[in-house]
């Protein structure tokens, strides 16, 4: 996909295009360190011009339309770099949030985005005005095991699940084993980060304490039983 004009159409574009040497060549070098110097010196017009330049020179270069977008004098402009930037390598880096901010100040004016199309990386939209912007996906696949309980804290759910189990027995096995899951507790609680993790080390501990106390009731019940 490649964008023309004013954005408001596009044509089919095989990705296979983009595979040209993309090797700066000096004449690139020279005017991104020309641009990047005029941008030091505060000198934005300059700086665009050659940046311009640059992307004139490679058009297949990361670097050059990165700069062009950072020193583009409209937010069309800005859109533009994107859409190229976007295209050429949708997994970019984006040190300076160009994209970002681009995006937020068009949505900031006019909050409207209409689905076109997708391909596997990009989605491609429409704005208010009928412009189209190149949208990078940038989804994760869904993991289900993304977040796993820490060692410790899988320790001492398995105490308390042994504590449950203990109240079958009179109540004698919670008395071992519910003291066993509060100290794993209190031990994977001192070393967890995860707020998430943190609550469930105490909900660990408070059953592990309630449990004892079951735990105690039933024995204490099991032995007058015995005596009587």
């Amino acid at each position: 996909m490649t964008i023309r004009g004013n954005l408001n159409v596009y044509v089919p574009r095989n990705r296979a295009d983009y595979l040209a040497d993309t090797k700066p060549n000096q004449r690139l070098t020279d005017l991104l360190s020309e641009s990047e110097k005029a941008i030091r010196e505060g000198n934005s017009q300059t700086a665009y011009e050659l940046a311009l330049q640059a992307t004139q020179a490679a058009p297949e270069n990361i670097e050059a339309w990165l700069l062009r977008a950072s020193v583009a004098p409209s937010l069309e402009e800005r859109l533009i770099c994107v859409n190229h930037l976007n295209e050429l390598m949708p997994g970019y880096e984006d040190r300076h949030h160009v994209a970002f901010f681009a995006l937020q100040e068009l949505l900031d004016k006019n909050p409207f985005l209409a689905y076109l199309e997708e391909t596997e990386e990009l989605y491609h939209v429409l704005d208010a005005d009928r412009m189209v912007l190149v949208i990078p996906k940038k989804r994760a696949a869904v993991n289900s095991s993304a977040h796993e309980r820490p060692r410790a804290l899988k320790a001492a759910y398995r105490l308390l699940l042994v504590a449950v189990l203990g109240l079958m027995l009179a109540g004698i096995g919670t008395l071992i084993f519910a003291p066993l899951s509060a100290l794993a507790a209190i031990q994977a609680g001192s070393t967890l980060r995860s707020r998430e993790d943190r609550v469930s080390s105490t909900v660990v501990l408070i059953l592990s304490i309630l449990l004892f106390f079951i735990g105690a009731a039933f024995t204490f019940l099991f032995v007058i039983h015995l005596a009587g």
